[in-house]
């Protein structure tokens, strides 16, 4: 009955949590910011889904236009690119609106010719030049997406920058919608990226899946430490060396193969009772996962000292929430693998780990599937 009990809120949990993210949305915006003499370059990320609905990009879709989990209908490659070709006045004049610059009590000139199209990343990039005085701090504004739209409930801008001499990073939300770049504090941003990494955790249900797998197919407290310490090596590696775009690879290629990630290790938990292969094979599926993972923070320009601090602030706020789902369902775990002392429930143990198992598997594979585009 305990097993019983535990499945059905497990899979409570998993049916609750998937439309629970149709209701409270949230984006991100990438903002990069580089002076060029008087002039101030600016390249702004945001995601087309959210910019769709807004301005009703595809035709089709509007605020109100949303699919049967409350996410926005699946558009082709294709048709996004030309939909963005045709709307990309609306677009520039949307972005430059929106991000606000300005040195001392001077406002800056977005500049004519914008230039818009849809990255690698599936993102909209759109890049920017104003002109500015060339004197005074430069303050940066931005409310793009902002909850009055409709569109989203929340959104984190990170402002990468290289002006005047000065590289850093720093993070806006709704209640911090403005920064003067070079007299941020390192020491207060520290905090932000750390939420922001355990944000990322917590809305990637496939991130938890994967750790639910590895944990399924643990015996011992030995088994946990160490694939959780191979997984760790591995995706801080490539968090770190993709977000500083060191290296790079499309979005298209990385998603489906973490999906495919989730469905190795459940499956192998069923076919393959010893483990000793685990370790290299957690690692290299820990590579895939922090490419996922720099997905929600890139940075441009050199690698500076406020930039590896937030990287890594960032990193700690994943492995927070990472070590709390561990030290909560591994005990659990543990508990009913003790409690089952008759063979009756031994024989519903063994039963209810299986299905668990098929489960994470058949949730990998779909999303392998709605992941890939040569299958969709």
């Amino acid at each position: 009955m305990r097993l019983l009990a535990f499945l059905a809120a497990l899979a409570a949990v998993l049916l609750i949590a998937t439309p629970a993210q149709a209701h409270v949305r949230a984006t991100s915006v990438a903002v990069d910011l580089r002076s060029q003499g008087d002039d101030v370059a600016a390249v702004v990320d945001v995601e087309y889904d959210a910019l769709a609905r807004l301005l009703s990009l595809d035709g089709v879709l509007s605020p109100d236009a949303v699919g049967v989990d409350g996410a926005a209908p699946e558009v082709p490659t294709e048709v996004r690119r030309s939909s963005l070709d045709a709307h990309a006045s609306d677009v520039a004049a949307y972005v430059g609106e929106r991000l606000r610059l300005s040195r001392g009590s001077i406002g800056c000139t977005a500049e004519e010719g914008a230039r818009v199209e849809l990255a690698d990343s599936g993102a909209v990039q759109v890049a920017l030049a104003y002109g500015c005085p060339a004197s005074g701090a430069l303050t940066v504004r931005s409310d793009i997406f902002r909850a009055s739209d409709g569109v989203v409930d929340e959104t984190k801008t990170l402002v990468a920058y290289d002006i005047d001499g000065r590289r850093g990073s720093t993070l806006l939300d709704t209640a911090r919608t403005s920064v003067t770049v070079g007299r941020t504090d390192l020491l207060s941003e520290i905090p932000q990226f750390v939420r922001l990494g355990a944000e990322h955790l917590l809305s990637g249900l496939d991130h938890m899946l994967f750790l639910l797998a590895l944990l399924l197919g643990a015996k011992r407290l030995r088994d946990v430490v160490e694939v959780a310490t191979a997984f760790t090596v591995a995706h801080s590696v490539t968090l770190v060396l993709a977000a500083i775009g060191w290296i790079s690879v499309p979005g298209w290629i990385v998603e489906p193969l973490i999906a495919l990630s989730i469905a190795f290790v459940a499956v192998d938990n069923l076919l393959s009772p010893r483990t000793s292969h685990r370790l290299p094979v957690v690692f290299g599926f820990g590579l895939l996962h922090g490419l996922g993972f720099a997905g929600a923070l890139s940075v441009d320009g050199p690698l500076s000292l406020s930039t590896l601090a937030d990287l890594v602030s960032f990193n700690v706020g994943i492995e927070l929430v990472q070590l709390t789902i561990i030290a909560l369902a591994f005990p659990a775990l543990l508990f009913l693998r003790k409690a089952a002392t008759t063979p009756v429930a031994a024989r519903a143990l063994t039963l209810g780990t299986v299905a668990a198992t098929v489960a994470v598997a058949g949730a990998g594979l779909v999303w392998f599937v709605e992941r890939s585009p040569l299958l969709t």
